[in-house]
């Protein structure tokens, strides 16, 4: 697969990659129109990465709340200590 991609990189032109690209692309597309359980898992998958991703950026948001909340909770109590 590797000496595939290296042939293919080596030997084909930004425009070729493209145009393969698009062509790629496409074939995906109609396949996915032709049969609808491909369409379906498709948007299936998509809902569900799409959620897992918003899951981990709510994480990540309470974890650094609650990370800043005993920093600035530990910070007021050493204030108060030495006032």
């Amino acid at each position: 697969m590797l000496r595939l991609f290296f042939q293919t990189t080596t030997t084909t032109t930004p425009a070729d990659l493209i145009e393969q690209g698009r062509e790629t692309v496409s074939q995906i597309v109609e396949a996915a129109k032709a049969d609808p359980t491909l369409l379906a898992v498709l948007i299936g998958v998509g809902v569900v990465t799409l959620g897992i991703f918003f899951w981990g950026l709510v994480k990540q948001v309470f974890k650094a709340a609650l990370v800043a909340g005993l920093l600035s909770a530990g910070v007021w109590f050493w204030y108060f200590q030495i006032r």
